[in-house]
């Protein structure tokens, strides 16, 4: 019921026409009782021997106003059940759209709801779990809210109330047969309890396995190029078609109890059917034909029970006694694929952001602002420290780097400087503010962030550049692409800024995407910018442009920059070295070079003797 209920709350706007809806169903309900009357009016009074109701009953109502002459009465029979049939129809057609319109309505809120929560949760849980995962349970789980809903409200709600007022009417035609055709309904309740667990059961495992076939598609796709360099397009169609053969295996395991659970409860019903069949049709002979006491009498005749009756009741049965029983039953179907559907849509939705504002969170308005690191700590798994007591302080205005060999922490240590992460021990803190206690949309406001992996969105140039701004002018945004270095090879396209990006920025050389990525970092006013390996995809001229442009801003921007290339640090107020998530020696490029510890070591490696002239190396080593 708590499932139920939070699905449920899914629809609260559309409460109104949830009741339209129901009123709808409630009038078609009543139509379709009034439709099994025409025939037992025209078998029982019209051409049998029982004359008209009593006033106030369906056949006294019809013999008030119907014509005289049997014909005429015959014809507006016929008047009266097309009248129905059409007043059914349309209904049903309204009743179908407002359902529609109800449906999607809780399907756009809970898609909407899961799509934010996804945006809140932290890198940890997107790096942990498979992309394709999350766009299934975006488009595909999220279903499983409308299903349970519509179950819930069409097929348990309308249903059972269907139900209960058939039972009424038809306990008051004959009792006796009601209860007769009633001894089927807790058969079928243990059936379909039975039955719910085992398709509630097929249906997550239908789910998950079609989870992993959506998350090996979004691989393959984005991985095409891998996939073509070395020659494992076979390799890529096996696991594929493996995937997919899991996928049918688990959907036909799910139809084949489907079908099972379908079979029985037609089972059951024809079973009911055939004892009320039965069990009336005796009660029509005796009645009409062997009531014969032993004084001789005659048969009950019309007081007793005829086949007008049996008509109205067997109609009434299988339309409006077993219709609900049957759909009662089935609703155990499309709850069990839409509960599993829902679980893992509420999977998501209650995990916890663990990024996210503290109870007393502070504001802090954008401006710059002295950046400390004060002996932070933090690990992926228990245990394996990545960064072990890093300790620093970086004023506004200040360019400092960190330099170091691949996987000392130097990539993580800039993760956690927006709060893309938290640190285990130790604090960041900005103007001697602890991050976790500012509002976590002001700690992003005042960085940038120039990503390793040049992310470029399917738009145009313009909007690429101005994502992080975007009611920045077109001369703001062409100054922030001449500062990066970008304007150079933006003015030899066709459309100039207005030139569409596609898909992974596939028309864009490595070094191009990185120059917009460093134009959008410069676009915006943040105080601080972050920069990861903001030369690695540039050639030597473009590397000194980004260096000099680096040089002009940093009095105006804190910039933090993450290099292997020590030519790009060189003129960096503080550079940090750091091995085994240290940081073992700081100062000046020159200060560093002096001390002839591990950055000496590096620069040895790295600096060729032309290069010695702009970066000289102690005693002319080289």
């Amino acid at each position: 019921m708590n499932l139920y209920r939070r699905a449920l709350s899914y629809y609260r706007g559309e409460v109104g026409r949830i009741f339209l809806s129901l009123a709808m169903i409630a009038v078609m309900t009543g139509s379709g009782v009034l439709l099994a009357y025409p025939t037992a009016i025209l078998v029982d009074s019209i051409f049998g021997d029982k004359g008209p109701g009593p006033i106030g009953s369906v056949s006294g109502i019809f013999f008030a106003v119907a014509p005289e002459s049997k014909i005429g009465q015959v014809w507006a029979l016929a008047g009266m059940m097309l009248a129905l049939g059409l007043m059914q129809a349309v209904l049903s057609m309204f009743q179908t759209l407002l359902g529609i319109r109800i449906g999607y309505g809780g399907l756009m809120r809970v898609r909407c709801d899961l799509f934010r929560k996804l945006q809140e949760l932290s890198l940890a849980y997107h790096k942990s779990q498979p992309q394709g995962d999350a766009i299934y349970r975006l488009s595909w789980d999220t279903y499983g809210v409308q299903n349970v809903v519509q179950g819930f409200l069409q097929s348990v709600v309308v249903n059972s109330l269907t139900l209960a007022f058939m039972i009424v009417v038809m306990l008051q035609n004959n009792w006796r047969l009601t209860l007769v055709g009633l001894t089927i309904a807790p058969i079928l309740y243990w059936t379909t309890k039975f039955y719910g667990k085992i398709l509630q059961s097929k249906a997550t495992e239908a789910k998950e396995v079609e989870s992993r076939l959506t998350t090996t598609i979004q691989r393959s796709a984005s991985t095409i190029g891998l996939v073509q360099a070395f020659s494992r397009e076979k390799d890529e169609y096996d696991r594929f078609q493996t995937n997919v053969n899991d996928s049918v295996s688990a959907y036909l395991r799910l139809h084949w109890q489907e079908v099972l659970f379908w079979l029985m409860v037609g089972s059951i019903l024809s079973l009911g059917s055939a004892v009320v069949l039965g069990y009336g049709g005796y009660l029509v002979y005796h009645d009409q034909y062997v009531a014969i006491n032993k004084d001789g009498g005659v048969g009950l005749g019309a007081d007793g029970f005829t086949v007008g009756k049996l008509t109205i009741f067997l109609t009434l049965l299988a339309a409006n006694l077993y219709g609900p029983l049957q759909k009662l039953s089935g609703s155990g179907t499309m709850l069990a694929n839409g509960i599993a559907g829902c679980k893992r849509v509420f999977e998501v939705l209650d995990r916890d952001p663990i990024i996210k504002d503290a109870p007393d969170a502070i504001t802090l308005p954008q401006q710059p602002r002295t950046l400390e690191l004060d002996k932070v700590v933090f690990s992926y798994r228990v245990n394996e420290n990545v960064l072990d007591g890093i300790s620093c302080t970086i004023k506004p205005g200040e360019m400092v780097a960190f330099v170091g060999s691949s996987g000392v922490g130097k990539t993580t240590l800039l993760n956690l400087i927006p709060r893309f992460y938290d640190p285990v021990g130790g604090a960041i803190k900005l103007d001697g503010h602890d991050l976790r206690k500012i509002r976590v949309k002001d700690v992003r406001k005042h960085i940038a962030l120039v990503l390793q992996e040049n992310v470029v969105l399917p738009t145009t140039v313009r909007e690429n550049i101005a994502y992080g701004r975007p009611d920045a002018t077109d001369a703001q945004i062409k100054q922030a692409a001449e500062l990066a270095g970008a304007a150079i090879f933006i003015d030899k396209l066709p459309n100039k800024y207005q030139e569409q990006v596609s898909e992974s920025g596939s028309n864009l050389s490595g070094g191009q995407k990185q120059r917009i990525s460093i134009a959008r970092a410069l676009l915006t006013e943040a105080p601080i910018i972050i920069m990861d390996e903001p030369t690695s995809a540039l050639d030597p001229q473009h590397e000194q442009l980004i260096i000099e442009t680096l040089n002009n801003i940093k009095s105006h921007r804190t910039m933090i920059l993450v290099s292997h290339r020590l030519s790009t640090v060189a003129d960096c107020d503080q550079i940090f070295v750091m091995d085994a998530g240290k940081i073992v020696e700081r100062g000046t490029h020159k200060e560093l070079l002096d001390k002839r510890g591990l950055y000496w070591t590096m620069a040895k490696h790295q600096l060729k003797l032309e290069d010695t002239e702009k970066f000289p190396l102690p005693s002319g080593e080289v």
